[in-house]
């Protein structure tokens, strides 16, 4: 008659082994959440970067606009992670039109506007005095940044990353400055609008790979382009603009954009002027790793980055 027995290999799991592989479910458990929260504040951040730019934007157009008859502003409260679009010169004396909280997610690290903490936009034009930038971040990776910038023409931008403070053009340390973004005053010459062109010589090599026809971007009375060119396979991302365009003393301020995380090729630009008014020298130059060399024209006196 057949025998049946248990063999001695077939046994249960030890205490040991089953504390195991809880410990490696907790750990996988563990890591997708933290993958997933650092995905979700990267979501977060952005989109609220992106809610805080319309709300800049529909302060300045209320102001273009004279709605209310009067001037709009956004005040940004750093510590409540909040900020308020107000209607009035400033947010003290202002009227509240609405309150925008942050999501629990993101946070403000900082605001200067002007050296404080509120934008108030100036009608007709939307120009600003007081131009600056708000940095928000994610909770749980305070390397995940976004800074909104407010340039004084009343643009505004997103931008990754905190531009570096102090420095050559700023040795009190009190305001952002970065080649990312450069003014250039351009003082003494008459700039022909309908006959002048903007060229842009990347690689620097004498090769003309953009020619900017001025008369077909201008915007408000100022000059605004902004483009990408291909330049040895790669994308080179600029935008230039102008914050005063013939103004008194035939003052021009040019601002050019060239952010380092979309620009690898060297760049020379100039504004060569015209037949009767020639001018052979350049606006400004930069190196590819985004240094600046202030532009040769006799017309360059002033070159700040910002």
């Amino acid at each position: 008659m057949a025998c049946f027995q248990r063999s001695n290999d077939l046994r249960g799991f030890t205490l040991v082994e089953v504390l195991f592989a809880l410990a490696i479910l907790a750990f996988l458990l563990g890591s997708s959440t933290i993958a997933l929260s650092v995905l979700r504040g990267d979501t977060d951040l952005q989109a609220e970067a992106r809610s805080f730019q319309r709300v800049l934007e529909l302060a300045r157009n209320k102001t273009i606009a004279s709605e209310g008859d009067a001037r709009h502003g956004v005040y940004v409260d750093v510590g409540a992670n909040q900020y308020v679009l107000f209607q009035g010169d400033d947010y003290a004396s202002g009227v509240s039109e609405g309150v925008f909280q942050l999501r629990d997610t993101i946070e403000f690290e900082s605001a200067s506007f002007g050296g404080g903490q509120e934008v108030v936009f100036d009608r007709i034009q939307g120009t600003t005095s007081q131009a600056g930038s708000a940095v928000l971040r994610v909770k749980a990776d305070s390397a995940d940044i976004r800074t909104v910038s407010v340039e004084q023409s009343g643009n505004m931008e997103i931008g990754s990353g905190v531009p570096p403070v102090g420095g050559e053009c700023d040795p009190a340390g009190d305001r952002i400055c970065d080649s990312r973004h450069v003014h250039i005053d351009y003082v003494g010459r008459a700039i022909d609008t309908a006959l002048e062109e903007i060229l842009l010589d990347f690689e620097s090599n004498g090769t003309i790979d953009e020619t900017i026809l001025i008369v077909d971007h201008l915007s408000g009375g100022q000059i605004v382009w902004e483009g990408t060119i291909e330049v040895g396979g790669e994308d080179q991302k600029l935008k230039i603009h102008t914050h005063a365009l013939n103004d008194v003393g035939w003052t021009t301020q040019f601002s050019v954009h060239r952010d380092r995380r979309y620009n690898t090729k060297s760049l020379t630009i100039s504004v060569p002027g015209t037949a009767a008014e020639p001018d052979s020298g350049t606006l400004i130059q930069y190196d590819a790793a985004g240094g600046v060399t202030p532009g040769t024209s006799v017309y360059v006196s002033a070159t700040e980055e910002q």
